[in-house]
C-alpha cells in the first residue's frame, strides 16, 4: 500500500462510519486501515491501541453532536421553529441518513459487557436519565421513593426499546411512555 499522509481527523471520520457499520467487535485495527486506506501501523502513530481509538471515535461523536446542538440553539436569529428544523436535519444527518444508526447506542450496546473502558460513560448517560426523570417525579410528588421510581421508569422504557427492536413493534417503546406519564402525573 503506497504510503499516504492523512489527518487525525480524517482517519476518525472514516473509522467512525466503519463503526457504525461493522460495530467495535466486528471491525479489526487491519479491517479499520484498510477502509482508511492506509498501514495498520499509522493508526499507531495517533492511537496506543484499538481501545483509544474507540474513545476517540466516543469523543469526536460527542463532541460533534454537541457543537452542533450548541451552535443551533444558541443561534438568537432563528425562531424556535427553525432551531426545531435545525436539529432534525442534524439529528436526520447523524442517525439516520448513515449504515447502521447511532454510532453511540451501537458501542454501547456492544461494550456494555465486554469492554468496562466504555462502561463509565454508559453507566453516566443512565445516571442522568435516572436523574431527570427523578426531577419530574419530585416536581409533582415530592420526594419519597422517587429514585426506585425514576429507576423503574428508566429499566421500563429500555426495555421497549428493546423489545420494540426485536419485535419490530413501536407499541412496547408507547406502552413503556404511557406508563412513565401515569407514574409521574399521578
Amino acid at each position: 500500500m503506497p504510503r499516504i499522509k492523512t489527518s487525525k481527523e480524517a482517519v476518525l471520520e472514516k473509522v467512525i462510519h466503519t463503526i457504525r457499520k461493522k460495530g467495535i467487535g466486528n471491525s479489526s485495527m487491519s479491517e479499520l486501515a484498510h477502509e482508511c486506506g492506509i498501514q495498520k501501523s499509522h493508526f499507531y502513530y495517533y492511537f496506543d491501541s484499538k481501545e483509544d481509538l474507540i474513545k476517540d471515535v466516543l469523543a469526536t461523536v460527542n463532541s460533534y453532536m454537541g457543537y452542533n446542538m450548541n451552535k443551533i440553539l444558541s443561534n438568537s436569529s432563528l425562531s424556535t421553529k427553525e432551531k426545531l428544523q435545525a436539529l432534525d436535519k442534524l439529528i436526520y444527518k447523524l442517525f439516520l441518513k448513515n449504515d447502521g444508526g447511532c454510532v453511540m447506542a451501537n458501542a454501547a450496546l456492544e461494550s456494555a459487557h465486554a469492554n468496562p473502558l466504555y462502561f463509565d460513560e454508559i453507566k453516566l448517560f443512565f445516571e442522568n436519565f435516572i436523574a431527570g426523570i427523578k426531577q419530574l417525579l419530585e416536581e409533582n410528588q415530592g420526594v419519597q421513593q422517587t429514585q426506585e421510581l425514576a429507576e423503574q421508569i428508566v429499566q421500563d422504557i429500555e426495555g421497549g426499546i428493546l423489545l420494540m427492536r426485536v419485535y419490530n413493534n413501536a407499541k412496547y417503546l408507547k406502552n413503556a411512555i404511557a406508563r412513565m406519564y401515569n407514574l409521574i402525573l399521578q
